[in-house]
């Protein structure tokens, strides 16, 4: 059974609802959110009246719908996170001018993980996904990194309801033993083959409540982790991780 049977679908639409809107920056009319989230009008309405109830969302004189301030004390709880995932922001565009290499930070989205930002010198060709971009949350050391917390449980849920062959779903114990070396190590380096022919290196960045808020990665070739270089770079990007939560003390990973 799939991991989407565990979950309500009207919940999930009107969840992603809220997602579309906060990445909208001008906001977005009802007939556009019913053409991105497959909705019909009806449907699209009661969900909007819900949200409109509770003060979620607001509807603009235009007619265009956007954030309300009705989900402020939802985010006064995350306030932590996204002071910390502002701070990682540059954190990665000086860690890679730091090593010369790829770098980027992932945050996770329900069964996804997204590229929310990107650094790498000036090359022929580019190593790191497009910000906003999206993965199976499983999928590589960035995975291990933000499902750190997560029972093993969860885990295979996870990687049952995954629709894309990757190693991760047909070999779960490949993540599995990631987050160990996570939380043995402080990160994990995945060398495995896969769709991108690249190796990465990642580790997680927690909020002041010690809940993992994004994933920090670096990005190269098998050769670039090889040797002397694997410790070097991992002490940068522990390092890394450490400064940016040097103002309230957070430790880097849970042992």
């Amino acid at each position: 059974m799939e991991a989407q049977s565990h979950t309500i679908p009207a919940l999930e639409k009107a969840l992603e609802m809220l997602e579309l809107l906060a990445m909208a920056r001008d906001g977005l009319r009802q007939t556009e959110l019913c053409e991105k989230l497959g909705l019909s009008t009806s449907t699209a309405y009661r969900m909007l009246r819900t949200l409109l109830a509770r003060n979620w969302v607001l509807r603009k004189k235009n007619g265009v719908f956007v954030l309300g301030n009705g989900m402020l004390p939802i985010f006064t709880r995350f306030q932590s996170s996204v002071q910390r995932i502002s701070a990682a922001r540059q954190a990665v565009h000086s860690l890679s001018e730091r090593i010369d290499m790829a770098c980027k930070l992932s945050i996770r989205r329900g069964n996804e993980q997204v590229t929310i930002e990107r650094a790498e010198p000036v090359g022929p060709y580019s190593l790191v996904s497009v910000v906003n971009s999206s993965f199976p949350v499983i999928e590589g050391s960035v995975g291990a990194a933000l499902l750190v917390d997560e029972s093993q449980e969860a885990i295979l849920r996870l990687a049952e309801g995954c629709r894309l062959d990757l190693l991760e779903k047909r070999q779960p114990e490949t993540i599995l033993q990631g987050i160990a070396s996570i939380r043995y190590n402080g990160y994990v380096l995945n060398t495995n083959p896969n769709r991108w022919n690249v190796a990465a290196m990642s580790a997680p960045l927690r909020d002041a409540e010690g809940a993992v808020a994004c994933a920090l990665t670096i990005i190269g070739t098998k050769r670039d982790f090889s040797g002397k270089n694997k410790q070097r770079l991992a002490k940068e990007l522990l390092n890394t991780i450490k400064e940016i939560g040097s103002n309230d003390g957070i430790a880097v990973s849970k042992q």
